[in-house]
């Protein structure tokens, strides 16, 4: 299934609402406004939350976590010497994924043990950040399109700040 996550550009937090192919409102993602977890909740369509995105701090590198509704987590966390090009390692329950992607031209693959489940795409020319998903793994759809969410959060954080933020 392919979604649109697009960047609320006149939001006072970092909210986001994503379309699936049809151009409907599939998720939305709403941060909280001034608070000190910084955190992100991702919500269906019926405005149900799903799950929680957390920034971990006081790591060497930057680190989100991503709590689902059943207490399980993902941990997303950027990885050292990726020269010129983003790699980030994502824990999960069932196993480690791989996310590898071109800096320059902000495509990006997710893997696991080799396999593609989902594939990104930064489009280029928008007046906010938005994103073309495209999800091989349905029963993972709400996480993966928030590891994107975290993505979008990390690389702002490293052109925004220093180490760990």
């Amino acid at each position: 299934m392919k979604y649109l996550i697009k960047q609320k550009l006149l939001s006072l937090s970092d909210s986001f609402s994503i379309e699936d192919e049809r151009g409907r409102a599939a998720y939305m993602v709403k941060g909280k406004v001034f608070s000190f977890s910084s955190s992100q909740t991702l919500f269906n369509a019926s405005a149900q939350p799903l799950l929680k995105i957390r920034r971990k701090y006081l790591t060497l590198l930057p680190a989100c976590r991503i709590v689902n509704n059943d207490g399980s987590e993902w941990l997303v966390r950027k990885q050292f010497w990726a020269f010129l090009k983003s790699r980030f390692a994502v824990e999960t329950p069932s196993g480690q994924l791989e996310m590898t992607g071109n800096f320059w031209q902000h495509e990006y693959e997710i893997r696991q043990q080799g396999q593609l489940i989902a594939s990104i795409s930064k489009k280029w020319f928008s007046w906010s950040d938005t994103y073309a998903v495209q999800i091989l793994k349905p029963e993972w759809t709400a996480q993966l399109l928030a590891v994107v969410i975290v993505i979008d959060r990390l690389q702002h954080s490293d052109r925004n700040s220093g180490v760990g933020d």
